[in-house]
């Protein structure tokens, strides 16, 4: 008798331990679990770093973008892209290759508070505006083309600077600087609604450079193409996006220009307009709003209700209205007759 109480005694403690529940006599609480506000997954909102990344073919394959928890890809001069990634969750040991600041990024980034921006430089009158913007000016002008930042000497100027983001945090708390926390994101994560349809991909693009996504139905990712190549990061992983939104934005000539006498462009992110977000093997056709440069773009359906993204990593492709994206849809099978040809 008593083996048989010691063995139900050590039963009921291992059920216990397994739930996912707290007891207090007759009131039961469940047991909530702390997320990311930028990727919805387990875990704490930490200081906002952003890098803005080379996107050229020379700077591929690319390090640390696999890690961030939002990617935005916008246009520069030539028609071309650069990346502006953001990490809260998790911070690579090393990202890059690293490069120039653009006016657009101020505004990209305004939504988001007083972030870490990392760049390698920007020409004189585009640093004062961003010194006197609502971001950390942590680029490689300021510290120098040293620690947290790095040459690969494997590689050649100007695509060979990387950063160490641990490094930055660390630099950066022993001069009191303390980045903005995740506190705010315009959207919200939750199952799939019902109004999206079911396509197998989609193709965009900017004046010199082609993007796409195919879903895959093995890792539940949109697996992202560029210039009809996988995209593939240093580490060898596909990159591929949980949630993946192309915003459709205007996008004009600035008063800023490269040193080989490109105009930059300037992409309005405050707004209204339309857009497509792609999870879990559909899309959804979006409004987006963005009242203000301190606002979060919010994503909502024609009747004002949040469409939620997918846990895990989003990317932003940042397309000019002018330039539609193709939504990749299923090939209907050819015996398939309709209704009035039967």
């Amino acid at each position: 008798m008593r083996r048989f109480l010691g063995f139900t005694l050590i039963l009921a403690l291992l059920t216990s331990c397994s739930s996912m529940s707290i007891t207090g006599g007759a009131e039961e609480k469940e047991i909530e679990v702390k997320k990311n506000l930028l990727n919805g997954l387990p875990g704490s909102d930490n200081e906002i770093i952003v890098v803005k990344i080379d996107d050229t073919n020379q700077a591929r394959p690319q390090t640390g973008i696999e890690d961030a928890d939002v990617v935005y890809i916008e246009q520069v001069e030539g028609g071309a892209t650069r990346i502006a990634a953001l990490y809260s969750s998790k911070y690579p040991e090393v990202v890059g290759p690293v490069r120039s600041a653009r006016i657009s990024d101020i505004e990209i980034l305004a939504q988001y508070g007083k972030v870490g921006f990392t760049y390698s430089g920007a020409q004189q009158r585009l640093t004062t505006v961003i010194n006197a913007s609502n971001i950390f000016n942590m680029s490689a002008e300021r510290f120098g083309y040293y620690e947290p930042y790095f040459r690969d000497e494997s590689r050649y100027e100007p695509v060979n600077l990387y950063i160490n983001p641990n490094t930055l945090l660390e630099k950066a708390h022993a001069k009191d600087i303390y980045f903005e926390k995740a506190t705010k994101s315009g959207w919200v994560f939750g199952a799939a609604g019902s109004n999206g349809r079911k396509v197998l991909g989609v193709d965009f693009s900017w004046p010199a450079v082609k993007y796409g996504a195919d879903w895959d139905k093995t890792s539940k990712k949109w697996l992202i193409r560029q210039n009809g190549q996988p995209k593939v990061a240093k580490s060898g992983a596909q990159l591929g996006a949980d949630t993946l939104v192309v915003q459709l934005v205007a996008i004009t000539d600035s008063a800023y220009g490269d040193k080989f006498g490109g105009v930059t462009p300037q992409v309005e992110s405050i707004g209204t307009g339309k857009a497509l977000i792609f999870r879990n093997g559909k899309v959804f056709d979006a409004i987006w709003s963005r009242p203000t440069v301190i606002d979060t773009t919010t994503w909502k359906d024609v009747e004002g209700v949040d469409i939620p993204f997918a846990p895990g990593q989003t990317w932003i492709a940042l397309v000019d209205k002018e330039r539609e994206p193709k939504v990749i849809e299923p090939e209907i099978p050819s015996d398939a007759a309709s209704p009035a040809t039967k």
